[in-house]
């Protein structure tokens, strides 16, 4: 359990790059000293080809974590596995020749830089939050369900590494080693601090740990009967494309993967907390549009975990998950048939020449909402400021008025309904499925 400065060093170059994803850093004098003392760096080679990665092949999010578990330290950085066969755990967006220039570079940066003398210096830092999490870890989590729930897999070691510079972000990736042991890890961002700026870490985090250490086990499960479960997996997506983008997840395999995820730790729950946390994190799901959270972790608590004789590891139940996928399909578009929708919008979602002088959105619903009751998510420099009078909705309660205010060439956006957010509701209680609406003012 610690900071990683191999997972350090990788945030920094695409902090630089300016990946949306590495620039969340929520410890301000952590954050302040890597822009202080890098800096400097960011017209680097290797931060150059970051930028060109991410707008070429989509190297971001989990590849950039992918690529610095596969690192034999930084100091100079090198490759911890034979490139010949190439890594199978390295993320597929990471071509050979693409991470043997990377390397190059980013060893090259690491030395310019002087990064081990700036990791040196933050071990103070460093430490506190190892505490911290250390602590989090012996008081609350049960690492033994692992074995249990999955299977034995002896050559398996856990490894929690703090992301300081993640933010809210958090990646489950994993390597395996020369000797052919596995590392499996939970790389974890963090979004709380304490008066002095330090992290912090509480129990809340210990979902997210077995979130992220699930996906070691649930994402092998998917590939290996991927071809029973694309079909479905892609009709998934389709149906919740925007929420599911929103998220970062761009296709039907990783809803897949997300979903088995997803619906493990629902088990972990309900095994370590009771019923009660499960139906939470179902809730929790299902406004995050995995719809179908709920009855798969049903499936793995009926047909799985009392049928182990059946299926000693998950791998063998999957058959019956792809099965229950494929059923999933014609359930979700019922479902989803049910839900209020959108039938227009003023400024029209995605208009790039709205008058600057508008002083309201307005949305116009297919049938009555629930009245006083909405989520109009959003903020930053991007949101369209208000006059200070809340939304309000006309007679029928099909037409919803928003005060907005803005200025000139400047781009917005906001969400209808959003991850928790999700009080726009038809009079039925049904919730509008997440609407992302961005448009453009015209300059004066």
């Amino acid at each position: 359990m610690r900071v990683d400065p191999r997972i350090e060093l990788m945030s920094v170059v695409f902090r630089l790059a300016g990946n949306p994803e590495y620039t969340q850093g929520r410890v301000p004098p952590y954050t302040k000293a890597v822009d202080e003392w890098f800096g400097p760096h960011k017209e680097h080679e290797v931060v150059k080809q970051a930028r060109r990665l991410r707008a070429t092949v989509g190297v971001s999010y989990d590849a950039v974590a992918s690529f610095a578990v596969h690192l034999d330290g930084t100091d100079p950085p090198k490759f911890a596995v034979p490139w010949n066969p190439r890594p199978d755990r390295l993320d597929k967006r990471w071509l050979v020749p693409d991470a043997k220039s990377f390397l190059s570079n980013l060893a090259d940066f690491a030395a310019d830089s002087k990064a081990k003398q700036f990791f040196a210096r933050q071990r103070e830092l460093y430490a506190h939050a190892e505490a911290q999490m250390q602590q989090v870890i012996a008081e609350h989590a049960d690492l033994t369900w692992f074995a249990k729930f999955f299977g034995a897999r002896p050559t398996a070691r856990f490894q929690v590494v703090l992301g300081l510079l993640n933010g809210g972000c958090n990646y489950g990736p994993s390597a395996k080693l020369r000797d052919g042991n596995e590392d499996l890890y939970a790389i974890l961002g963090c979004g709380n601090v304490d008066e002095e700026g330090r992290p912090m870490f509480g129990r809340m985090v210990v979902p997210t740990l077995v979130h992220e250490y699930c996906h070691s086990y649930c994402n092998p499960i998917v590939d290996e009967h991927l071809a029973a479960m694309k079909e479905a997996g892609d009709k998934l997506f389709e149906m919740t494309a925007e929420a599911m983008r929103s998220q970062a997840y761009s296709n039907g395999r990783t809803v897949l993967c997300e979903s088995l995820v997803r619906a493990c730790v629902v088990r972990y729950r309900a095994v370590a907390e009771g019923d009660k946390a499960a139906d939470e994190e179902i809730a929790e799901q299902k406004r995050n549009s995995f719809h179908w959270t709920g009855e798969l972790a049903e499936l793995l608590a009926t047909d799985y975990e009392k049928n182990r004789k059946d299926f000693p590891t998950l791998h063998e139940f999957g058959p019956g998950l792809a099965a229950f996928f494929r059923d999933q399909v014609s359930k979700v578009e019922a479902l989803l048939a049910k839900a209020p929708k959108v039938v227009s919008m003023t400024p029209a979602n995605g208009q790039q020449d709205v008058d600057p002088a508008t002083t309201a959105l307005v949305v116009t619903f297919d049938r009555p909402m629930k009245d006083g009751s909405w989520a109009v998510v959003g903020g930053g420099d991007n949101y369209p400021g208000t006059k200070g009078k809340p939304p309000s909705y006309d007679d029928s309660r099909k037409v919803l008025t928003v005060p907005i205010k803005l200025k000139p060439d400047w781009s917005y956006e906001l969400w209808l309904n959003h991850g928790k957010f999700d009080t726009f509701r038809s009079e039925d209680g049904t919730p509008l499925q997440p609407v992302h609406v961005t448009f453009k003012t015209r300059a004066k």
